[in-house]
C-alpha cells in the first residue's frame, strides 16, 4: 500500500482542503467529508456482511416484487418457470456485482475512480457521466413511482393532488438527506429497513397465501415459451447489473485484509436474496389472477388496515434504493470534474432528481411509461463495462496506486484513454444493442433491434446480455494479448538501446 500521507497529498489538486480528513470521518449521522480520495488503511473499518444489507436494501423495492409478477402477467410464464428465470437472472447479475465489490477493498476508491486504471482518466469519464445521469433518472422515477403507486391503491382514491406533491417532497428529501450524511448513515438505515421490509413481506405472504396457485403453468407453445424465458432472464439480470457501477462505493471502507470471497458473496448474495425473495412473492401473488394489476390484487387480499402498511412498504422500499442512487451519483459528479464537496454534490443531485420526479409525476401516464422505457434501454452498456473491469482486475492488468487514482497526472495512457479496455467496452455495448429486444407497451416509445426482431421472427426473445458478455470477453482477451506483445516488444527495444 502506498504511503498514506502521499495519497492524501495527491488529492489536494482535486478537492482543496480535502487532505484534512479525520480518521473517524465515516460515522452515523455525521456528514462524511471524504469524496474521491481512496480510504487509507488507518480509516478502514467494518465487516463484509454489512454489504449484504446494503445490497439487499437496494433490491428490496417494488420493482423486485413487480418483476416476478410481470413474468406471470406479461411474459405468460408458469410459476415454476418464473422461479427458475428469477434465480438464474439474479445469480448472473449478483456474480458481477460481487466481483466488482472486491475492487473497492483493493483500491479503497469509489468504483468510477477505480475504473480510471482500467479505461484511463478520460476513458473513465464515459462511465462516470452515464452512471451519474442514469442514477439521477432512477432516483427521480423511484420517487415518482412511490407516489403514483400509493395514490393508485383503492384505499387512497380521491387523494388531493397537493398530498401527492407533499409526499414527493418528503420522499426526495429523506433520500438525499441520508445520502448527504454518507456511507455509514446509509449502512445503518439499510440494516434497519431490510428487516422491516421482510416483516411486511411476511405479513403480505400470510394474507395472500390462500389465493396462490403455485401449480399455474404456461399456455405458451415451445418457441414463445423459450422466448419469454430469455426475455425474463434479461429483465432480471438487468435489475442487478444496473447497480454494478456503484459496487466499490460501499466496499471501499472495509479493511484491506477482508476476505475477497466473503466480500463478493455478501454483495452478490444480498442482491440475489432480495430480488429472488421479492420476485417469488410477486409471482406467487400474481398467480391468483394473472390478468389483474398486482397492487389491486394485494389490496383485495389484505385487510384495509394492512393496505396502509403496504403503502408505507412501497415508500420505505423506494427510499432504500434512493440512498444509493443519490450517494453514487454525487461521487460520479466529482469524478467527472465537478469541483464541489461530496455532501454539496449529493444535495444538488437530490434537488435535480426531485424536480425531474415532479415532471414525471405530473406529466401524465404516457410520459411516465416512455421515461421508464428510456431508463430500461440504458442498461445496454452495463454488462460490457462490468466485464471489462472484472477481467482487467482479475487478470492482473490493472495497477492499484491510490496516488495516481486521484491525481490529475495518473492513468493517462494514450491521451487519457486506455484503448485496450475501451474497444472491448464499445464492441460489447454495440453487440448488446444489436440483440436488444424488449418491446415497450403499445403506444409507448421504446427501442427494439431490427436484427433481433428478424432473428426471432417477431418474438420478444432477448439474449442481449449473453451476447454482450461473450463479445466483451473475447474482445478484451484479444486486445490484452496485443497489449502484452507491444509491452514485450517495447521492453526488448529498450534493452537493446541500453546496450
Amino acid at each position: 500500500m502506498a504511503n498514506t500521507r502521499d495519497a492524501e497529498l495527491a488529492v489536494a489538486d482535486i478537492e482543496p482542503g480535502s487532505a484534512q480528513i479525520p480518521a473517524d470521518d465515516d460515522e452515523f449521522l455525521r456528514i462524511e467529508l471524504r469524496g474521491l480520495e481512496p480510504v487509507p488503511e488507518a480509516a478502514r473499518h467494518g465487516r463484509p456482511r454489512e454489504l449484504f444489507f446494503i445490497w439487499a436494501g437496494a433490491l428490496s423495492d417494488f420493482f423486485s416484487l413487480f418483476a416476478g409478477a410481470l413474468l406471470i402477467s406479461a411474459a405468460g410464464l408458469g410459476f415454476w418457470d418464473a422461479a427458475l428465470v428469477l434465480l438464474a437472472g439474479a445469480a448472473a447479475g449478483g456474480a458481477l456485482l460481487g466481483l466488482l465489490s472486491v475492487t473497492g477493498v483493493r483500491s479503497g476508491a469509489p468504483q468510477i475512480v477505480q475504473s480510471r486504471m482500467v479505461f484511463g482518466r478520460r476513458g473513465a469519464f464515459v462511465g462516470g457521466f452515464l452512471t451519474m445521469t442514469i442514477a439521477i433518472g432512477w432516483f427521480a422515477y423511484d420517487c415518482a413511482i412511490a407516489v403514483t403507486t400509493t395514490r393508485a391503491l383503492p384505499v387512497f382514491n380521491g387523494t388531493p393532488l397537493w398530498v401527492a406533491g407533499a409526499l414527493l417532497v418528503a420522499i426526495a428529501g429523506v433520500s438525499f438527506l441520508v445520502a448527504v450524511y454518507g456511507h455509514r448513515t446509509i449502512s445503518v438505515f439499510q440494516h434497519i429497513q431490510v428487516p422491516a421490509f421482510l416483516i411486511v413481506c411476511g405479513a403480505l405472504a400470510l394474507f395472500t397465501f390462500p389465493r396462490w396457485d403455485l401449480l399455474l403453468q404456461t399456455h405458451l407453445a415451445l418457441g414463445p415459451h423459450l422466448a419469454a424465458m430469455a426475455l425474463g432472464f434479461t429483465l432480471t439480470f438487468a435489475l442487478v447489473v444496473s447497480w454494478v457501477t456503484y459496487s466499490a462505493d460501499y466496499s471501499r471502507y472495509l479493511p484491506v485484509k477482508s476476505g475477497r470471497g466473503r466480500v463478493a458473496l455478501a454483495s452478490g448474495g444480498g442482491s440475489v436474496a432480495s430480488l429472488v425473495g421479492c420476485g417469488l412473492l410477486g409471482a406467487a401473488i400474481q398467480t391468483a389472477d394473472p390478468g389483474r394489476l398486482l397492487p389491486n390484487l394485494i389490496v383485495a387480499s389484505v385487510p384495509v388496515a394492512f393496505a396502509y402498511c403496504f403503502a408505507a412498504f412501497i415508500i420505505l422500499a423506494e427510499l432504500s434504493s434512493n440512498y444509493l442512487n443519490v450517494y453514487s451519483a454525487a461521487l460520479c459528479a466529482l469524478a467527472i470534474g465537478i469541483r464541489v464537496r461530496r455532501w454539496l454534490a449529493a444535495t444538488l443531485v437530490g434537488v435535480l432528481g426531485g424536480l425531474i420526479a415532479a415532471l414525471v409525476l405530473f406529466a401524465g401516464s404516457g410520459f411516465q411509461g416512455n421515461y421508464v422505457n428510456f431508463l430500461t434501454i440504458t442498461y445496454v452498456w452495463f454488462p460490457a463495462w462490468a466485464m471489462v473491469v472484472i477481467l482487467d482486475g482479475w487478470l492482473g492488468a490493472s495497477r492499484v496506486d491510490p496516488r495516481q487514482l486521484v491525481s490529475r497526472r495518473g492513468y493517462w495512457f494514450q491521451g487519457g484513454v486506455r484503448w485496450t479496455a475501451m474497444w472491448p467496452f464499445l464492441l460489447g455495448t454495440v453487440a448488446t444493442v444489436l440483440f436488444f429486444n424488449e418491446p415497450p407497451p403499445p403506444g409507448e416509445w421504446g427501442f427494439v433491434s431490427p436484427l433481433a426482431q428478424h432473428l426471432f421472427l417477431g418474438q420478444p426473445a432477448d439474449i442481449s446480455s449473453f451476447v454482450g458478455v461473450a463479445v466483451t470477453t473475447i474482445a478484451y482477451l484479444l486486445f490484452r494479448r496485443r497489449e502484452r506483445r507491444l509491452e514485450t516488444s517495447d521492453a526488448g527495444l529498450a534493452a537493446v538501446g541500453a546496450l
